[in-house]
């Protein structure tokens, strides 16, 4: 099954690095976004529309719960 790309997951985050989330950076996040550790709503920064597109995007793939 296609698994979702790291670089697409970070572009549609803030990439402020602001560590809310608990991880010292975006590309960490998306990293764990990837592998299903992590989903739109661990981002506080995240807004409402950029949630949605990220989870639309993460919505086409099989994640292993």
């Amino acid at each position: 099954a296609p698994k979702p790309k790291i670089l697409e997951i970070l572009k549609l985050l803030p990439r402020t690095n602001c560590r809310e989330c608990g991880q010292p950076t975006c590309m960490v996040f998306a990293v764990l976004m990837a592998e299903g550790a992590k989903g739109p709503e661990n981002c506080p920064p995240l807004g409402d529309e950029e949630s949605n597109r990220l989870q639309e995007y993460m919505s086409q793939f099989q994640m292993e719960e």
